[in-house]
């Protein structure tokens, strides 16, 4: 499709708001990116778009936080995440349009629940070892990643009730940044080429404004009050679910 300038400034506000939100609330930005990059741009390019800015501000997180870099736990888990993913991607290239937006509203509804359930269940004060259960989660959050792009909230609904909020934030940053590589190069090897192509543009306009709003949200998230975060995660998500449906629906 041709991209005009109106949707390539639209796209980089929707990076802006999104990554800002990453920075304030910690939240996962694909959750708002790619339900509203969908109705502009069509869900394949929203999903390889979002891979990309997954992968940078993941690395940037890893590089910028030690604790991130040092965590072991989660290798069998990101593995299993990573065979979910490739399974997800291709599935995307060949479902109707109908079924992987579908699957992008159910996607949205588990990140709603993760919210819910954390609210309600409180934080975790002592991790436990992650086994052969967890990689079974990392399937189904892998492969619901790769055909949607929101692949954060059903591995976090599992994870947030085996590790503490530390560990949690530590290993899901190592885990998604490897689904979102693999999502990407996945995208690349069975893709459309046009919708290669709109990706990369998509990502390449949308990396300046993806480091502002993670710069400008993490400040302003050191003088916000948990609940007022609390407030905002559970705005977002509404929205999203609501995005979500429409595209379903168009």
């Amino acid at each position: 499709m041709s991209i005009g300038p109106e949707q390539l400034a639209a796209v980089g506000l929707l990076a802006l708001v999104a990554h800002g939100l990453k920075g304030l609330t910690g939240f996962g930005p694909a959750t708002l990116f790619v339900p509203v990059a969908s109705l502009l741009f069509g869900q394949p390019t929203a999903v390889a778009a979002s891979g990309v800015l997954d992968a940078t501000s993941g690395a940037a997180l890893t590089a910028a936080d030690r604790s991130v870099r040092r965590v072991r736990e989660g290798l069998l888990t990101g593995v299993f995440m990573a065979v979910g993913t490739v399974a997800g991607v291709v599935a995307l290239t060949r479902v109707p349009e109908a079924v992987a937006a579908a699957a992008l509203v159910l996607a949205v509804l588990a990140g709603l629940f993760s919210v819910v359930d954390a609210g309600r269940r409180g934080p975790v004060r002592e991790s436990r070892p992650l086994d052969a259960r967890d990689g079974a989660a990392g399937l189904l959050a892998g492969f619901v990643g790769g055909l949607t792009g929101v692949g954060g909230p059903p591995l976090v609904v599992h994870l947030q009730r085996v590790l503490t909020p530390h560990d949690l934030r530590a290993v899901v940053t190592r885990v998604l940044l490897v689904s979102a590589v693999v999502r990407v190069a996945t995208f690349l090897a069975v893709g459309d080429d046009a919708q290669v192509a709109d990706a990369l543009l998509l990502a390449a306009v949308c990396l300046p404004p993806q480091l502002a709003g993670l710069l400008a949200g993490t400040r302003i998230s050191r003088r916000t009050s948990p609940a007022r975060l609390a407030a905002v995660n559970g705005a977002v998500v509404a929205v999203s679910v609501l995005l979500a449906a429409l595209g379903a629906l168009l």
